[in-house]
């Protein structure tokens, strides 16, 4: 929002005292500086935070993209480009463990319309693969390569094994047959380290979604911040 000359975000949570704060999204970051608090009682989506701040901004953020706010300094944070890089031999690996595995929870039929191989650092690659069930695998092909909103999609640290950066929101009911969309959307370095942002919600519809931050410094994917909710 903006106005009398100021422009603000909106984060979830309460910023301590005397924290500096960064607020990141693709393509753009700026100092927060926090304006107050309110609220969340009588929101309608609940995600179990009570309050939110207003944070002073120095430029609006891109219209409707996926923002973090960072306990640090603007120079202790910086956004890392996703370069996308083709290896078919992979992108086939992929597919069929994505087939195959029941560690997903995904329909049995489910088809494989794509996956994006997205180059991070010389060590740490990362897959986006767009899925559909087969009744609608025709209609959400005609959304590809530019993205695929409701395509379900599962987001994967590649390496000697492949790490479900979802597995963390995923049930653990036997048979559970989920289909989740989102992805990856902003990676980025605190003091030298490698986070990733994704996000997740439930295809069909508001029921569910999530925000998830991996720390991709080690050699598996650690989460730092998991916040969910619903309507």
């Amino acid at each position: 929002m903006s106005g009398q000359g100021t422009v603000s975000v909106c984060v979830y949570g309460t910023i301590p005292k005397g924290k500096q704060v960064t607020v990141i999204a693709k393509g753009w970051k700026s100092a927060g500086l926090p304006k107050g608090s309110f609220s969340n009682k009588n929101e309608e989506f609940q995600n179990g935070v009570g309050t939110s701040t207003r944070l002073q901004v120095a430029t609006l953020p891109p219209k409707d993209a996926s923002m973090i706010a960072v306990l640090a300094a603007p120079d202790a944070v910086h956004e890392i480009p996703l370069q996308e890089v083709r290896d078919e031999a992979l992108t086939g690996r992929i597919g069929q463990y994505i087939k195959s595995t029941n560690a997903l929870n995904l329909d049995p039929d489910i088809r494989v319309l794509m996956t994006r191989l997205l180059r991070v650092s010389p060590t740490v690659l990362l897959s986006e693969t767009l899925l559909s069930p087969p009744n609608d695998a025709v209609a959400l092909e005609k959304q590809l390569p530019t993205g695929c909103a409701d395509c379900e999609n599962v987001p994967l640290l590649v390496g000697s094994n492949l790490e479900d950066l979802f597995k963390d929101i995923r049930s653990t009911k036997v048979n559970s047959v989920e289909h989740t969309c989102g992805g990856i959307k902003l990676a980025y370095t605190i003091s030298g380290r490698l986070h990733l942002l994704s996000n997740a919600f439930t295809c069909e519809s508001d029921a569910f979604m999530a925000t998830l931050v991996h720390d991709l410094s080690g050699p598996k994917p650690k989460l730092v911040f998991k916040m969910t909710g619903g309507l």
